[in-house]
Parts: C-alpha cells; sequence; structure tokens
C-alpha cells in the first residue's frame, strides 16, 4: 500500500482534495503530447483539451459533442454517421521548451497550461463557459516575450475517424466531406465545414488584448440541415460579448461551486479522493441537462476507431454514478436521447416483432438506429457480433429505472414502463419451454466481447431477461396496472431456466464455459449491476466467490472496467480490502494522468465507473436494502458522506469515526418507505414530523418518512 501511493504521489503530483482544506485543483507536473496528458474543460456541448504537440508548439483541442456525419445509410454509423474531430490551435514557441505544467480547477471549471522556454513564459487560461456554448482562452506572457501571441487553427479532416484503423472494415464507397474554407465575417475569423448530406459546422474566434494578456472567444456552430451555422456561433460570442466578461466569469465559477455542493464524499484516501471528484468534474463537463447524451468522447476528440455511441456497457457504465452523486440532471441527456428516439428502437427490431417490440445493437450515432436482426427460424452465423446482441436495450433501460426510483419522477415512469415492456416483449416471442417445463432462448444470441459467445441462453440475456421481468412486474405491482401481459410475466420469471454453471462458477452460455481470458462481465451481470444472484443468499456464496475468481484467473484480455466491475462485486459481497486492491490496481495501471482512459482510443467510461465502485463502498441499494457502509476498507477509519442518493429519492448523509458508524442522516424528496442497514446495533433514532418506524432490529430499520421528513440514526 505505501508503495502504491508513493509512485501515484510522483505521477500525479501533490495532490489535495475538495472539500478538504480550500483547494479543488488537481496538478499536473508536465504537459504531455496526447489528450491523456493534458488539461481540459467542458460545458457538455463544447470542449477544450490543452496539451504539447510537440517540443515548441502548445495544442489547444476544440470539440462540440454533437458534430455526427449525417449520411443516409442507417447500416454504417462508424463511417456515414460516425463522429468528427473539428480541429485544434496551436501556440507556436521561439525555442524548444524546457519545462510545462497543467492545472484543472475543477471546483471553479478552468484549465490552465504553464509553457516556459530560454525567452518566453507563457500560461494559457482555458474555461468553456457553463452556461454559453463559448471558449474562452486567455495567454498571460510573461518574462519579456516580445509579440502578442497568436493562435493559429488547424482543421482536422471531416471524415469518419475509424478510416484511419487498418483493422476496421471500411465501406467500399466512401466519398470524402468538402473541403473546409477560412473566411472573414463581421470581423470574425471563420473556419467553415460543409457537409456532404447537407449542413455543416464552423469554428468561429475572434481575439483582443486586456490588461497584457490576449484573450480569445471562440464558439463553434453546427447544423444538419440549412440553418446558419457560422451566424450561429457568432451569435454566440456576441451574447456573450453585451455582457460584463467578468462578471460571467464570476457566475461560471458559481455554476460549478453549486454544481460540488450538492453531495460530497470525504475519503481519507488523498488519491481516491481526487480521483472521484475529477469524475465528478469530467461528468458535468461531457454532459447536462440539455446537452447531448455521453458518447465515448465527451468533447476531448482524438483519433479512435471509436467514433459513436456504444450500447452493450459503454453508456451503461458511463452514467452508473450519477445517481448516488445526486446529479439525476446528468443522466437526463440520456433519458432525453431514449425518448428522442423510440420509433427507431422499434424500427431495430425484426419486422416481425415491430409491432410490441424494441432492441438496439452494439453501436449507433445519436439516432440510435442499430438493428438487432434475431429472429426465429434465422440463422445469424454470418451476421456481425453486435446484430445479435439481444440485451442491450433492456440493459440501457436499467440506468432509466435508476433514474426513475432516484427521481421518483412521475413523468418518467409511463414512458419507462412503456419501452422495458417492448424490450421485454423481443425475448418473449423467442422464448420455448423445454421437456422440464423451464423457458429457454430457441436462437443463438452473442454474449458481448467472448469470441465464443454465440451461443445458445447466454447468461448475459438471461441475467438481463430476468430483471426486465422483475421490473416490469415490480413497476406493475407499485401502480396496480393488471397489465395483460402481467401472468405471463410472472411465469416466465418463475419457470425460466437457471443460469448455466460448472465447477468454475458462471458460464458464457450453454455449453460455452468460461475458458479464455474476457474483459467484459457480460457472464457475471445477474451478481453486478443486477444483483439477482446477491451476498444476502448463503447458498450462492461459494458460486459468486468462485466465478469472480475465475474470471480474474485469467488475466491476459482484462482491461480497466474488468477491475472496476470486480471492485463492485468485492463491495457487494462486504470486501472493502479487495475492492481497494482493485480500484488500486485499475488506477495504477489503466488510467491516464488527467484520469482519461484510452483502449485503442479514447473511451470515457471506465473511468466513471470506478467513481461508481468508490460509491458502492460507504452507500449501496439492492435487494430492497439501501446500506451504509457496506464495504469499507479497513485502513478507512474515518469516512463521511452527506446528500448522497438512493432509491426513493432519499438523500443519505453518514460519518464513520475510527471505524465505527457515528450517525446516519434519512431525509426524504418523496413520501414513501426506506428499508435500512445502517451499520450501527440498535441505534437511537430521531424522528421529525409524522415519520415512523416501521421495522427494528439489530442495524436494520424500516422507516415510513413523508416527503421532507427526516430521521437520524446515532450511535448509542
Amino acid at each position: 500500500m505505501k508503495r502504491f501511493i508513493l509512485f501515484l504521489s510522483l505521477s500525479w503530483g501533490v495532490l489535495l482534495s475538495f472539500g478538504q482544506g480550500n483547494s479543488s485543483m488537481f496538478p499536473m507536473e508536465k504537459l504531455g503530447t496526447t489528450i491523456y496528458s493534458g488539461v481540459f474543460t467542458g460545458n457538455g456541448l463544447l470542449g477544450t483539451m490543452s496539451y504539447m504537440k510537440s517540443n515548441n508548439t502548445l495544442r489547444i483541442d476544440v470539440g462540440r459533442t454533437d458534430v455526427y456525419d449525417h449520411r443516409e445509410n442507417p447500416e454504417s454509423a462508424l463511417f456515414d454517421k460516425a463522429r468528427l474531430p473539428i480541429g485544434h490551435f496551436v501556440l507556436r514557441l521561439q525555442d524548444t521548451v524546457l519545462r510545462t505544467n497543467g492545472l484543472i480547477d475543477y471546483g471553479g471549471g478552468e484549465a490552465i497550461a504553464t509553457v516556459v522556454t530560454a525567452r518566453e513564459h507563457y500560461s494559457v487560461r482555458t474555461l468553456t463557459f457553463a452556461n454559453r456554448d463559448v471558449i474562452y482562452v486567455e495567454i498571460d506572457t510573461k518574462l519579456g516575450a516580445n509579440t502578442v501571441p497568436l493562435l493559429e487553427w488547424i482543421p482536422e479532416v471531416p471524415r469518419s475517424p475509424r478510416m484511419n484503423f487498418g483493422h476496421a472494415k471500411k465501406p467500399d464507397n466512401y466519398p470524402e466531406n468538402p473541403i473546409g474554407e477560412h473566411v472573414k465575417r463581421n470581423n470574425y475569423s471563420v473556419y467553415k465545414q460543409p457537409l456532404l448530406a447537407g449542413g455543416g459546422y464552423a469554428t468561429v474566434w475572434q481575439s483582443y488584448v486586456k490588461e497584457n494578456k490576449t484573450v480569445y472567444l471562440i464558439s463553434i456552430g453546427y447544423d444538419s440541415g440549412n440553418r446558419d451555422y457560422v451566424a450561429q456561433a457568432i451569435d454566440n460570442i456576441e451574447a456573450l460579448k453585451e455582457m460584463a466578461l467578468d462578471k460571467e466569469i464570476l457566475e461560471h465559477k458559481a455554476i460549478w461551486k453549486s454544481y460540488y455542493s450538492r453531495s460530497n464524499l470525504t475519503l481519507p484516501d488523498t488519491r481516491l479522493q481526487q480521483f472521484y471528484n475529477m469524475q465528478l468534474y469530467k461528468l458535468a463537463s461531457a454532459t447536462g441537462q440539455d446537452k447531448p447524451a455521453m458518447d465515448l468522447q465527451g468533447p476531448w476528440t482524438s483519433n479512435t476507431p471509436w467514433p459513436a455511441y456504444w450500447h452493450n456497457l459503454n453508456i451503461e457504465l458511463a452514467y452508473s454514478p450519477v445517481f448516488a452523486s445526486n446529479h439525476l440532471e446528468i443522466a437526463e441527456s440520456l433519458i432525453k436521447m431514449i425518448n428522442r428516439n423510440v420509433d427507431n428502437l422499434i424500427q431495430n427490431s425484426p419486422k416481425p416483432y415491430r409491432h410490441n417490440s424494441a432492441a438496439i445493437g452494439r453501436s449507433s450515432a445519436p439516432d440510435m438506429i442499430s438493428p438487432v436482426w434475431v429472429e426465429r427460424g434465422r440463422d445469424g452465423t454470418a451476421w456481425e457480433d453486435g446484430q445479435k446482441e439481444l440485451g442491450n436495450l433492456t440493459w440501457m433501460l436499467h440506468s432509466y429505472y435508476q433514474y426513475y426510483r432516484f427521481s421518483m419522477n412521475e413523468k418518467a415512469y409511463e414512458p419507462l414502463f412503456a419501452l422495458l415492456k417492448r424490450s421485454v416483449n423481443y425475448y418473449l416471442h423467442l422464448l420455448d419451454q423445454d421437456a422440464d417445463g423451464r423457458y429457454h432462448i430457441v436462437e443463438k444470441t452473442y454474449s458481448p466481447e467472448y469470441s465464443g459467445g454465440y451461443a445458445y441462453d447466454t447468461n448475459y440475456d438471461l441475467s438481463i431477461l430476468r430483471w426486465g421481468l422483475k421490473t416490469l412486474i415490480a413497476m406493475d405491482d407499485e401502480r396496480n396496472l393488471k397489465d395483460p401481459l402481467y401472468t405471463r410475466w410472472k411465469t416466465v420469471l418463475t419457470h425460466l431456466r437457471a443460469y448455466p454453471t460448472n465447477k468454475d462458477g458462471f458460464m458464457i452460455a450453454k455449453d460455452v464455459p468460461y475458458a479464455e481470458s474476457h474483459r467484459h462481465y457480460s457472464h457475471l451481470m445477474m451478481v453486478y449491476p443486477f444483483y439477482d444472484i446477491n451476498w444476502d443468499q448463503p447458498e450462492n456464496h461459494d458460486l459468486i466467490k468462485r466465478s469472480i475468481s475465475h474470471w480474474q484467473s485469467k488475466p491476459a484480455a482484462l482491461q480497466g472496467y474488468s477491475f472496476s466491475g470486480s471492485a463492485s462485486m468485492y463491495a457487494m459481497m462486504g470486501e472493502g480490502d479487495k475492492a481497494l486492491v482493485a480500484l488500486e490496481t485499475l488506477l495504477r495501471k489503466y488510467v491516464k494522468p488527467n484520469t482519461l482512459y484510452a483502449e485503442t482510443g479514447p473511451v470515457i467510461e471506465t473511468p466513471l465507473a470506478a467513481m461508481s465502485s468508490i460509491q458502492e463502498l460507504v452507500l449501496q441499494h439492492w435487494n430492497g436494502v439501501t446500506r451504509v457502509f457496506p464495504a469499507v476498507p479497513t485502513v478507512w477509519a474515518d469516512v463521511t458522506f452527506r446528500d448522497m442518493l438512493t432509491d426513493g429519492a432519499f438523500l443519505i448523509s453518514a460519518e464513520r469515526k475510527s471505524g465505527k458508524t457515528r450517525e446516519v442522516r434519512v431525509m426524504s424528496q418523496h413520501t414513501g418507505t426506506i428499508r435500512l442497514k445502517s451499520g450501527i446495533v440498535n441505534p437511537r433514532i430521531t424522528l421529525s414530523g409524522h415519520s415512523a418506524i416501521r421495522d427494528q432490529h439489530d442495524d436494520y430499520v424500516e422507516l415510513y418518512l413523508p416527503k421532507g421528513e427526516q430521521a437520524v440514526l446515532h450511535l448509542r
């Protein structure tokens, strides 16, 4: 442990934690030559990344998350409808760089890159306004720089980045988008990039000198139709210029301060504390309530074979930490994308099932068009693996369900129920009973990431289907809807075949053992995130332990999210020390210096999934019970959190000192009952208003709390 902390201190510099002292700074001792060692900003739509292009050039990437090509080819999301890179500015230096460093002020939403040569000292401050689609770049020259610094614009080629990768299967015909052009409009510098399919995007900027500092205001316009995307970007800057700029910057900082005040987690582990706070920064930089949903990159583009949305793990993991952190506004970007594309989700299912089904394949553009072809009587051997992934939509709706349950937002209920019913209906079309009366899936489906995963009754599908059936039944019971399919759901759930297992634990599928290294935990999802097989079931303890051990015993193909996944499974088991080791391995081996992550290209989900794993050390909800400090590592004597969110829209705050839980506070935002394991045996309980204790024994209590009321559990 001590060697690990020393190593990380050297690689990340002196680390200070938000909420401890007055600092919210993430320092970087050196800027590298990739986005993984740069300093970044974002507002959920636009963003910047500052790093070194060479030993005498600073590079500032700019990005806009909704800039996708939109050619009419629904079968080519990765090429004809791919995310497009925009371009970058460069600051060319007179001499070779002697030293660099960076600083991300995550509590204030800005970043600073410092570059020093023998004759120059540049401090380049960037922020992307939280409430305006404008990027602010301020260049401060010190130590005798002789000229006003100029940024030079370098556009990216407007093609799918997947074209740059030799292993990727490419379309036979891929006409290039038109060449962009530099123009001037109304004293603005403009790089205008039209698209072959219509519309286009434009980077617009203007500079001025203020108190010996050079300031650039930058915006990016985009439209897929006939609107003037250049005028859009100019209007963004003009609207900002009409305001007092210093006042706007103060308001920007106040928005970030308010964002961080929604909840707080204070850890004794400085490294994980800083990492956790940076993931909060990354979430709000990458998306927001009225912003596009997170794809794999956020605003920070780089050469990548993944220029799209991925639905068989990535988007689900990316959104996983927003619920407990009390930032449901972040989740709304995903919810809105799903609601907007219901018709396309229906069309993704095979034609015979579209009257009552919906689905999504592996990857798509923001329109979520990604067909699944699994159909009775059709041999899918020649199909691409992603077209055989039956369960992706139902898994994605697990995030939608968490949004509903953690908010108790009545408006979310009906669209969620209707779409979840459709996604489960797709399964029902493919079920038959065997000689023992057990339901099984009659066609092969694909278990993500496993080379032999095209098989019957994959554990990926069985676990997802069980969760979908249980959730539909629970939602129907909640409203007493008496849906016509209710009896069928209960019958199928009761008689669904058991998960395939062998001596090593859970298999990939019927007749397919886990026999080769596998980064995805698609065969273990009944353990996590669905908790269908869980630690409240003593009869399953050995099965869970064998399964995780066997998965981790083949390390060759494991990647970062293999360790966030195992950490969450250990946390469910109450094994905080094992979870901490898994998280330390993830951070040491896979997380980049600025907390980004890459597998060939940038993929945003894994550090965010690790944020969820950290949350699950201190707060979990499964099997109908909220658990406080369920898996705190033994080296963490003191841990506190405030206003974290759990199922039922209850806010939880708790304090642990010297290895003992001292106090747990529960605040209701929606009238209801919470079943709680507080970690305090026979606590003294203080109730407000008309709150009531329904049941209590050991460290378990069931509380009824009207909206706005609270209960406080004290150590006696």
